[in-house]
């Protein structure tokens, strides 16, 4: 039975309707739901309570001024998901799990800062098959409320892993025999879109830089997309990355 309290906790959030469902996909990653007390007898409210019971969630009621309190986007929309834990997966859960799968696509952010790109690039992961996404643990936008908003919960249906350097980590998917692709804008020695390997890696760099020096350096191949650089230089981070992902999904 769904429970009133005043005691309610900050925690790491999944907020809004849209992203509460999309989060409801791994309830493992649920503690409880709180819910409005202006939703309690609605549709959405038998909704959430069906599949809370389904999962054994805990549903907390409360009024709109504690969950403005509970909130980090200020979005809530009625519904607020607490979550277990940040979300990310231990590095050596994907080099245990590596030998039974022959193909694998990765992705890398290589320094993406801006929360809802990070949120937009998850989404889009999720929906063209991306297995793994590595991020840096410096610098590096990650599992936010604000990225969690962005990717309409699709974060917590992905396997997001943080490494400390990104450069060590392709040497050592090059010996597991993954090729490296990087994404970037108007280059002169290029591949245009082409992932034809089993095993790849897709690098896509930070907002203003692109990739780090030492990380094109080990590059297999550049890839570039295509457009119209006399009338634009270059393209959001996650629109690219939506792209060149879904490239990767059509071989």
């Amino acid at each position: 039975m769904p429970s009133r309290t005043n005691k309610l906790r900050k925690n790491p959030t999944s907020e809004g309707r849209r992203a509460v469902f999309e989060s409801l996909k791994s309830p493992e990653n649920i503690e409880s739901i709180i819910l409005s007390d202006k939703l309690n007898n609605s549709l959405l409210s038998s909704q959430i309570k069906k599949e809370c019971k389904k999962n054994d969630i805990p549903i907390i009621i409360s009024g709109d001024k504690e969950m403005s309190k509970i909130s980090n986007t200020g979005k809530h929309q009625g519904i607020i998901a607490n979550l277990v834990t940040e979300g990310y997966l231990p590095e050596i859960t994907f080099w245990n799990n590596l030998e039974s799968t022959e193909k694998i696509d990765i992705l890398i952010l290589d320094g993406i800062q801006d929360p809802h790109n990070f949120g937009s690039i998850a989404r889009s992961a999720l929906a063209f098959g991306i297995n793994y996404i590595f991020i840096p643990k410096k610098r590096s936008a990650g599992i936010s409320p604000g990225s969690i908003r962005s990717s309409a919960g699709a974060i917590h249906s992905l396997k997001i892993i943080r490494v400390s350097n990104i450069s060590n980590l392709i040497e050592k998917l090059k010996k597991k025999n993954f090729w490296i692709y990087g994404l970037k804008g108007k280059v002169d020695d290029k591949t245009i879109l082409n992932f034809n390997k089993e095993r790849k890696a897709l690098v896509v760099g930070s907002e203003h830089d692109g990739i780090s020096n030492i990380v094109e350096s080990k590059l297999d191949y550049i890839q570039e997309i295509p457009m119209e650089f006399d009338k634009i230089d270059s393209l959001n981070a996650s629109v690219a990355a939506s792209i060149a992902m879904f490239q990767m999904y059509k071989k």
